[in-house]
């Protein structure tokens, strides 16, 4: 509204009485701008109309978001509606916002009269959000049900076909690349599948995008593309671009598509590159909820450490994600901002790889205290259960890379991120996730649930102890018996030995005798 109706306005109401002011209607609700019926009702500016006349309206912001059915997706479009709720609200006005600090003290229902304004100005933001922000998720998933935001548009298919994606990326503004596949599972090792997705595929999307005038592209990455099996102690993004030791395909098809997208970025396309490790959070259902579901069995009896000392690791939040994409979109629209960099996003502080999520066991009604074995066991397993699944062709339970970012320290440094991007980590999600998932606001039942735990696990971990004497003896005995055996067989071949070579000399000595005799 211009500055002369407000004025005017406030003239208006400033000429009523007080008992014109306070006034109920025949609704019974207070008529802020009762007036008089002889004078006539002010014209408005609504904020659309001002804006035409001091310039042009503002472009709309329409985003794409890849793999929109995920977690993190959800979690980035709330933040996103967020921000644009907050701009809207900063440039609402009420008409008369103004009169209100003037008038407000004569009223006797002032929380009714605030309550009735908040309403009015919450209204406003809902229907304008459309006028600055559009939002478009595509996946091949299907969302789970309630998760989708009203404000969004969901399209089902995959972001490497072309003649799905183009008509989509029409005016879009930002794409945030988080779809992949072969994370986890058996897909890890399918490499036709890993690099014609995740490698070719984002190159595709890349030129697309360039195309149809795309200003920013934020591609998700792993820290799998730089983990070859050594320790990563507080890991630089300058210290080295990539392993030569690849997990699985998914790591290598994530470092090609790295080098991708950052040499596509130049001055209308401007990209940058996040590198998560272990994304987990309150919903997160791929590591979170994962790891609960596991912990809930009872079967979390051990801990894996190499000479009695834990590996450490920082493993990246959901909220630590979404702050890591969001300021990386708002750095890319400034004019002189760096583009076509790596940042490492996680956590704050190194944490232990298995007593980070032991707040959450013991919330779960478990005890502190476990077996702890050498990282050897652990290891021989993860290879067992990996051939297995490669061999009859199902979702390994864990895979040999999930099992060596447990057993191997890797921690990272985000001074780049902090530095360009003014990343500031939030502290672990770990308090919420237990009371998400580990208190009474989980389930009726749950301190029940927590009592009859602890009482599993301690005969599961007698269990655990039995068969594993069981197996000691047995295979002490085994092992003698084995020996024994062994020692008997070369006896027996020592002594044929020892009985050949007498003969051997004997016949020899038989022959000499023979041919003396002969000649002399």
């Amino acid at each position: 509204m211009s500055l002369r109706l407000k004025n005017k306005l406030v003239r208006t109401v400033s000429k009523l009485s007080l008992d014109e002011r306070i006034c109920p209607d025949s609704t019974g609700n207070f008529d802020l701008q009762n007036k008089k019926e002889s004078e006539p009702e002010p014209t408005s500016v609504t904020d659309d109309e001002e804006e035409d006349e001091e310039g042009e309206p503002k472009k709309i912001w329409k985003v794409m978001i890849t793999g929109g059915a995920g977690h993190l997706a959800i979690c980035l479009v709330e933040k996103i509606l967020e921000m644009a709720e907050r701009d809207i609200a900063e440039g609402v006005k009420s008409d008369s916002e103004e009169h209100f600090e003037r008038i407000l003290p004569f009223f006797e229902h002032l929380d009714r009269v605030r309550k009735l304004e908040k309403t009015k100005k919450e209204d406003i933001i809902s229907t304008r959000i459309s006028d600055y922000l559009q939002i478009i998720l595509i996946d091949l998933a299907d969302p789970e049900e309630g998760s989708l935001n009203p404000f969004c548009a969901f399209a089902q298919g995959s972001f490497a076909d072309e003649n799905f994606m183009k008509p989509l990326l029409e005016n879009v503004t930002t794409i945030f690349h988080l779809a992949a596949v072969g994370m986890t599972g058996r897909f890890a090792r399918d490499r036709e599948s890993c690099m014609q997705i995740n490698s070719v595929g984002t190159m595709n999307l890349l030129s697309w995008a360039r195309d149809k005038g795309v200003k920013q592209f934020i591609y998700t990455s792993s820290v799998g593309v730089v983990f070859g099996g050594e320790p990563l102690i507080n890991f630089k993004e300058s210290d080295r671009d990539h392993t030569e030791n690849f997990f699985n395909f998914y790591c290598e098809s994530k470092a090609h598509a790295e080098n991708i997208v950052r040499q596509a970025s130049y001055e209308n396309m401007k990209t940058s590159v996040l590198r998560f490790s272990g994304i987990y959070g309150v919903g997160e259902k791929r590591v979170t909820e994962r790891v609960i579901n596991f912990m809930k069995t009872g079967w979390w009896i051990a801990v894996f450490k190499s000479n009695g000392v834990e590996a450490q690791t920082q493993l990246s939040s959901v909220d630590n994600c979404v702050q890591g994409l969001i300021k990386a979109e708002l750095a890319l629209r400034h004019k002189d901002s760096k583009n076509g960099q790596i940042y490492n996003i996680v956590d704050r502080n190194p944490v232990g790889t298995f007593s980070f999520w032991a707040p959450v066991d013991q919330a779960l009604g478990f005890p502190k205290q476990k077996l702890t074995l050498p990282p050897i066991v652990l290891r021989v397993l993860a290879r067992f259960v990996q051939s297995s699944s490669d061999f009859f062709g199902v979702e390994p339970f864990f895979t040999v890379f999930e099992v060596e970012l447990l057993l191997v320290t890797t921690t990272f440094s985000t001074a780049r991120a902090v530095r360009e991007l003014g990343y500031d980590p939030y502290p672990s999600a770990i308090p919420a996730i237990c009371r998400r998932y580990a208190s009474s606001e989980a389930s009726a039942t749950f301190e029940q649930e927590r009592a009859g735990r602890a009482n599993n696990f301690l005969k599961k971990m007698a269990l655990i102890v039995l068969v594993g004497h069981a197996v000691l003896y047995i295979s002490y005995f085994f092992v003698c018996y084995i020996l024994l055996a062994i020692y008997y067989i070369v006896h027996a071949i020592g002594y044929c030995l020892w009985a050949s070579i007498q003969v051997f000399f004997a016949a020899i000595h038989f022959f000499w005798r023979c041919i003396s005799t002969f000649f002399y």
